[in-house]
Parts: C-alpha cells; sequence; structure tokens
C-alpha cells in the first residue's frame, strides 16, 4: 500500500516541477523533467590536452589540405554557429580526410574538434568532450 501512495505523489511532485517550468511530462515518466540550461561550446566542454593531440593530428593528416586558419574565424562561424556540436563531428568523422574519408578514430574526432574550438577562442574545461552522439547532439556550437 505505502509503495502505491509514494508512487502516486512522486507524479503529483513531477506534474508539478512540469507546470511550474513549463516542461512536459509524459503520463508514466518515472523522472523529472530536465530544466537545466542547453550546454554550448563557449561551457568549456573540452581540455587543453585533448586540443593539443588535436593539433599533433590536424599537423600529421590535415594540415595539407587545410590550411591553419581554414576552420577558425568568419568561415567558420558562418558554417556552424548555433548548430549542433553533432553535425561538425558527423561531417569530420565521414568525410575527413579527404584522402581516405571515415578512417579517423572517434577519439582523434574529439581531438581534432577541440583544437578548432581552441582556435575559435572557445575556451577549455576539466572535462573532456566524449565521442558520444547524445552528449554532442546536446551541445550548441556558440560563437560570440
Amino acid at each position: 500500500m505505502k509503495t502505491g501512495w509514494l508512487l502516486f505523489a512522486s507524479l503529483g511532485l513531477m506534474f508539478a516541477i512540469a507546470e511550474r517550468t513549463g516542461a512536459q511530462v509524459k503520463p508514466g515518466t518515472t523522472k523529472p523533467p530536465a530544466t537545466q540550461a542547453a550546454k554550448t561550446t563557449l561551457s568549456g566542454i573540452y581540455t587543453k590536452a585533448q586540443a593539443a593531440k588535436g593539433e599533433e593530428t590536424y599537423y600529421t593528416l590535415c594540415v595539407s589540405c587545410h590550411p591553419k586558419g581554414t576552420y577558425a574565424g568568419p568561415s567558420f562561424k558562418n558554417n556552424w554557429n548555433n548548430r549542433p556540436l553533432w553535425d561538425l563531428w558527423d561531417w569530420i568523422s565521414n568525410k575527413m580526410p579527404k584522402n581516405d574519408p571515415g578512417s579517423l578514430e572517434p577519439a582523434q574526432v574529439v581531438q581534432v574538434m577541440a583544437y578548432i574550438l581552441q582556435q575559435n577562442k572557445m575556451p577549455a574545461g576539466s572535462t573532456a568532450l566524449p565521442p558520444n552522439e547524445k552528449t554532442l547532439y546536446g551541445i550548441k556550437i556558440q560563437i560570440k
């Protein structure tokens, strides 16, 4: 009997939270809705170590086709600003390097992404950027 009452009370609390925050809760959901703001590339989503490894990969595999600065500044902003970071992941992992598309390991892709973010003056943080679709899709590329 107590279990049924607790379930009923927790569902009521979830709906009250949803009503207050404007979030939607689907019937049968047992977790309250997320109320955290979306992450952006200005949130320190990669580490300096990742960017350093990405720079090594860039100079080994990328620089022959993409001179330094190709993926920084106004052209990068015009192409990528306000898009999910997943789009950049998808593009690099499936189309690069040009002479062997799709050959980069997932760790190399996020490292190159970290280097590109660093080149666009986005801050590093304390947590490494993971090669995870859900995580990358939840981060918006935001350039000042």
